[in-house]
């Protein structure tokens, strides 16, 4: 069994369906409304779980019905919470989705609360356990500071690091040179190379730019075109994702990146990791919810490509 540890953000997810997003200053009327837990790295912890990898996940969250909420959900998943911090003074995270009935995609504001108060020196407390693991996992939504310290540690002793750079923002060259493997969307590479890797010509250059910045491999995740993986031994493939009917495509990103690290945790090469976790994202978006939606690993067996 892999064992991963997942640095990241817990949030609450309030979900409402709409049969049209709003236009800036526009209102409309929406449908069901919903309290879903969600969060990026709790949802990458709880998909890497589910597929069966021995997971803890470092957070902070508050003092709150949305923390306890949270912390009930993980417990059930058998995601060790040694390591949660609880904060006092600052509210759990919330996410604002709103999702079109139509075509399942979704908008989201975060307010990140108690998550913007992870803190270098909580993760020393996690030194050790960081130290042990197999892979080390982080996205965006804690301060830089703090991923950038995890990485370190990380780093120096020798774990395999996986950077879901989510949500998009610019990174340095050093902290990017910590990075083993990386996942950006299209938008996220963009931002990080200043190359549009939706327009075919630009795929490879823009894998090629990502990839001088890391130190294995890239995996930029293009939706329903698939995943398109470069490493640095010369390897490079696209990656045909699974064709379903998507319902809500809310953590089908954070999905990948815990199946995908729990894969590679239990000694799967890149290309079958790949192909596990897509097959893992495509089930994800065939139900409503972050959190809710992610599948088992039976479910994923089953699955036929």
């Amino acid at each position: 069994m892999g064992k991963i540890i997942v640095v990241g953000s817990s949030n609450t997810d309030i979900v409402v369906s709409t049969k049209k997003l709003p236009s800036p200053g526009e209102t409309v009327l929406g449908g069901e409304f919903d309290l879903i837990a969600g969060g990026k790295g709790a949802n990458q912890a709880v998909a890497a779980a589910r597929a069966g990898s021995d997971v803890m996940f470092v957070t902070k969250i508050g003092n709150d019905y949305f923390g306890k909420k949270a912390l009930e959900g993980y417990k059930k998943d058998n995601i060790n919470l040694d390591k949660i911090c609880i904060d006092n003074d600052k509210a759990s995270g919330i996410a604002v989705i709103l999702i079109d009935e139509s075509t399942g995609e979704n908008s989201i504001v975060v307010a990140p609360g108690a998550n913007s108060a992870l803190s270098i020196s909580d993760i020393r407390k996690v030194e050790q356990e960081i130290a042990l693991a197999d892979i080390v996992l982080v996205q965006l939504e804690i301060p830089l500071e703090t991923v950038e310290y995890v990485l370190k540690i990380a780093n120096e002793n020798k774990v395999k690091t996986i950077l879901n750079p989510a949500p998009a923002q610019a990174l340095s060259d050093e902290l990017l040179a910590m990075v083993d493997i990386i996942t950006p969307n299209e938008t996220e590479t963009e931002i990080l190379v200043g190359i549009d890797p939706g327009e075919d010509q630009n795929l490879i250059e823009a894998s090629d730019k990502l990839l001088s910045k890391v130190r294995e491999a890239a995996l930029i995740t293009l939706g329903e075109k698939g995943v398109y993986f470069a490493s640095g031994n010369g390897e490079n493939s696209l990656i045909p994702s699974i064709k379903v009917k998507a319902i809500d495509t809310t953590a089908a990103g954070d999905v990948f990146n815990g199946y995908f690290a729990s894969a590679l945790a239990e000694g799967k090469g890149f290309i079958e990791a790949i192909e596990t976790a897509n097959k893992a994202a495509a089930i994800s978006v065939t139900k409503k919810g972050a959190q809710p939606s992610i599948p088992t690993i039976d479910n994923v067996n089953q699955l036929k490509s």
